[in-house]
């Protein structure tokens, strides 16, 4: 995967809201190997590449006449409107070992029958080089009961990913439905009121 960026030559509010309205995302690209560049990329493509490869993706970014290897260090969504506002990539190299939150995924978990799944955790931290990133670690809950329990080590890791999380971490859970109590439509008798009425 690959992104086109262009220089960003005009600074402030007043140029990065002109840019956000031509369909631009202002860019901060930095690391040990670059330059911090100002930049701007377009939104559309962005949303693209993010939807495609996900939060850890890894893509060639091409500016100025230069390819650099980056990642997603971070952006920012607008509050009003549900699209990227900002945007922190970091220059990385191929044999650089990075630190990475990988998602977790469920699969299969409408055929547990009874009980209620739960994921205990979203995601767990690894270690990898850029080309190994895994996109999410999937688990297949088929045939757990309640009861059941999984940890970090029953993930399929995939070589040259190391796990740094705890293996006995508990990731997966089955429990027993809790039983809400039931309610009753029955009203309280009204005390009988004996009014003047009765004394005549």
């Amino acid at each position: 995967m690959s992104l086109n960026a262009e220089l960003r030559t005009a600074t402030g509010s007043s140029a990065s809201r002109h840019a956000r309205k031509e369909g631009k995302i202002p860019t901060s690209l930095y690391g040990k190997t670059v330059e911090p560049v100002s930049l701007l990329i377009n939104r559309a493509d962005f949303e693209a590449l993010l939807k495609a490869e996900g939060i850890n993706a890894v893509f060639d970014l091409n500016y100025d006449n230069k390819v650099q290897k980056v990642w997603i260090k971070s952006y920012e969504r607008a509050s009003l409107k549900d699209e990227v506002y900002s945007l922190d990539l970091e220059a990385i190299s191929a044999d650089q070992k990075l630190t990475v939150e990988i998602p977790l995924r469920l699969v299969n978990p409408e055929t547990v029958q009874e009980g209620i799944v739960e994921l205990v955790v979203n995601a767990v931290t690894v270690e990898t080089t850029p080309d190994d990133i895994p996109s999410h670690f999937e688990y297949d809950v088929t045939g757990m009961v309640i009861g059941d329990t999984r940890v970090v080590s029953d993930l399929e890791v995939p070589a040259g990913v190391v796990v740094l999380d705890d293996p006995e971490m508990t990731i997966i859970t089955v429990s027993a439905p809790t039983e809400e109590p039931v309610e009753t439509d029955e009203e309280e008798a009204e005390p009988e009121v004996i009014g003047e009425a009765d004394a005549e």
